[in-house]
This record gives C-alpha cells, structure tokens and sequence, in this order.
C-alpha cells in the first residue's frame, strides 16, 4: 500500500493579471478657496514664536519662584543668626555673674544654707610612694620599699 499525497498540486498555475485601472486626466488643478502657501508659512513662524515665548516665560517663572525660595531661606538664617547671638549674649552675662566669687558665696548661703567655716586647715602631703620601672609601668616592689623609707624617716 502506497502513501498518497495529502494535496494534489496543479500542474500549472493560472497567471493573474495585476488589478490597474488608469483614469484618464490631466494635472490636478488648484482649488481656489485654498490657502496661499505664503499664510501657511507665516503661521508656522507665529506658532513657533508663540512656543519661544511660552518656554521663556516658564523659565522666567522658575527663576522667580528659586529667587523667593531664597531668600526666605537668607531670612530664616538671619532670624536664627540673631536668636544664637543675643542667646550667646545671655549666657555670656550668665557666666560672668556665675564665675564671680561674692556671688557664689551669697547664692551658697542664701540657697543652700552654707555658711563660711570656722577655721581651715592646710594637708600637706608628702612625697610620692608609687614609683615605675624603666619601662614607665608601676612597679609594686619599688613602691613598697619607697614607703617603707619614707615611714622610717617620719620615726627617726
């Protein structure tokens, strides 16, 4: 049993003609009721100047609207410029009054209830025990026995 082909192709095809229709004429003619080629162009140029303008006028806008952002910025410096400064004033009052002795010991006896003792004595201390090697650390043995030297000298 042989395979038959699935389709049958014609032996030759049919030539189709190209669907052209020609219309006779001449020149296609001007319409009166159009417009000048001259108007068309001057429109074009009008538009193109009003689009000119237009951009011009935004970029004018934003440069305005950046000016005045500015300078309501340089106010509110100003404003905090002058705030800091009488704030520096304030506090330069503030220490001078706080760092004055007489006013030290008349807010310790007015607020706190501190009064002036009754006599004072001086602590003189001797001289340092804590000793260090040659490599700069504390040294223990070095610091007892220069205590021990100190103490012996203090009894005899």
């Amino acid at each position: 049993m042989g395979a038959a082909p699935a389709y049958r192709y014609p032996e030759r095809m049919p030539e189709r003609s190209p669907k052209v229709r020609v219309v006779p004429g001449g020149r296609p003619q001007s319409r009166p009721d159009s417009i000048p080629s001259s108007v068309i162009f001057l429109a074009k140029v009008l538009a193109a100047v009003l689009v000119v303008f237009a951009l011009l006028g935004f970029v004018r806008i934003g440069l305005a609207s950046a000016t005045v952002t500015t300078a309501l910025s340089a106010d509110e410096l100003s404003t905090n410029i002058d705030s800091a400064r009488s704030e520096g004033n304030e506090l330069e009052v503030r220490q001078s009054y706080l760092s004055n002795p007489a006013n030290v010991k008349q807010e310790a006896a007015s607020k706190l209830g501190m009064s002036e003792p009754e006599q004072t004595l001086t602590i003189t201390l001797g001289t340092d025990v804590v000793a260090t090697d040659a490599d700069g650390n504390l040294s223990l043995a070095s610091s007892v026995e220069a205590a021990s030297a100190q103490a012996a000298a203090a009894q005899g």
